[in-house]
């Protein structure tokens, strides 16, 4: 039971994905997003969707110079 639990949380699909890694800026190491997928049958609500996630990065000190 446990086992097939953790077969289909491995398989869902997730509506967001967002993978960040790290940079140098200079002489700074900056938190950085590699790649933002979000998946949406309505290009407009993707776009609104992507502007949401990146202000959300934002808020939480991903990017400084990207206020």
């Amino acid at each position: 039971m446990e086992s097939e639990r953790i077969v289909n949380e491995a398989m869902k699909v997730y509506q967001y994905e967002i993978d960040v890694g790290h940079s140098k800026s200079g002489s700074n190491h900056v938190i950085i997003i590699k790649s933002l997928k979000v998946r949406s049958d309505d290009l407009a609500n993707a776009i609104q969707e992507i502007q949401a996630a990146l202000r959300a990065f934002n808020d939480l000190g991903g990017c400084p110079d990207c206020k």
